[in-house]
């Protein structure tokens, strides 16, 4: 039997070790702290260690996961260049037999891919919220593909942790920084008792959609925008880039680096690499260089110009030990949605096609 000093000390022991993770929590890294560092070292703070390898946030893991989908997006491309051959040699077999003079089919690969985002709504660092708030996202962009014409897409759902301090004390802003903040204060308003959080996470999707016919494509984005249209700049499909920096970009490449982007699991991304920090805009891809990116980060927030430490500049756009341990949970929580560890991927098509996916990518 316990004596009531030594119940009394192991409750102590408790207050401690909780006082001390919380504390630990709050904590913010040093600019020159390398991205594997934070993960480990938020991680274990949290006592969370075991997630240190087994989440999209370890490159090891996202590698994996890019490649992945990568290999599934290019399977796809290959097969609409197929398609869009098989029609042009029909054009010409009828051009020969008929004497007819009917042009060959215009569209390339290019023009039938579609890079879609979708913002869905902003969620308080709860971790069981978010992962119900996920579910019922990813049911219903299912039931909205199925229920369109001509509609392929494969995407990730994704949750990024977003400071709304950080983006409100932005006095210069680029269209991508402005879109996103007003977006989020819309997001937030509608948040009721949560709504002077500083932090939440942002649940979204990013994807590649293919569709055949422009009028099959502007169907599907009215219906997003219909159900996502509580702020005008929630749905974005963009096509994909030809050229990029004054360079031939292939649909092959852009694939490539989209799978990437997009397995990334969360936060900043700059030159094809994730960085655990707030990311104030909607993409960096206007920096050409990561020295840019530091500098710029630098310069404009406040805080970095006045919060000097002894052994460095703490980097105030860090996410703190707490958030990574939050965000690492998500990300786990998303990745056993399935038993692949792909829980995070939408994968639809119009029922009306009636092919399974899987048989076209």
């Amino acid at each position: 039997m316990k004596s009531a000093f030594r119940e009394q000390m192991e409750k102590m022991r408790e207050r401690n070790a909780i006082f001390l993770k919380e504390e630990l929590g709050k904590y913010r890294f040093l600019y020159d702290t390398h991205n594997a560092v934070r993960l480990k070292s938020a991680l274990a703070s949290q006592g969370l260690y075991h997630l240190q390898d087994k989440t999209l946030l370890s490159p090891e893991i996202h590698d994996l996961h890019a490649k992945g989908l990568a290999k599934r997006l290019l399977k796809k491309g290959a097969s609409v260049q197929r398609s869009i051959q098989k029609q042009r040699e029909k054009i010409v077999k009828i051009n020969k037999r008929f004497g007819a003079i009917l042009d060959p089919i215009p569209l390339t690969t290019h023009d039938q891919f579609r890079f879609l985002t979708v913002l869905h709504d902003v969620e308080v660092l709860n971790v069981e919220a978010t992962l119900r708030m996920v579910r019922a996202f990813k049911e219903q962009l299912q039931s909205i593909i199925e229920g369109c014409q001509g509609v392929w897409c494969l995407g990730t759902v994704e949750v990024e942790v977003i400071s709304m301090h950080h983006m409100r004390q932005l006095k210069e802003t680029s269209e991508s920084e402005e879109r996103k903040i007003g977006v989020c204060e819309s997001m937030v308003s509608r948040q009721g008792m949560f709504r002077d959080e500083n932090v939440y996470f942002l649940i979204h999707f990013h994807g590649m959609v293919v569709t055949k016919k422009d009028r099959d494509c502007t169907a599907f984005e009215r219906q997003l925008k219909a159900q996502w249209n509580q702020e005008p700049r929630q749905v974005q499909m963009k096509p994909l880039s030809k050229v990029f920096r004054g360079q031939v970009k292939t649909v092959e490449k852009s694939l490539e680096d989209i799978a990437r982007y997009i397995t990334k699991g969360g936060n900043d991304w700059v030159k094809g690499t994730a960085y655990l920090r707030y990311k104030t805009g909607f993409d960096n891809e206007h920096l050409n260089s990561e020295e840019a990116w530091v500098n710029r980060n630098r310069r404009r927030n406040k805080t970095l110009r006045l919060e000097h430490m002894e052994d460095g500049l703490e980097d105030a756009l860090a996410m703190t030990h707490s958030e990574i341990g939050l965000l690492a949970q998500v990300i786990d929580g998303m990745m056993s949605m399935d038993d692949t560890r792909t829980g995070y991927l939408v994968a639809a098509q119009s029922k009306a096609q009636n092919r399974k996916l899987s048989t076209t990518g």
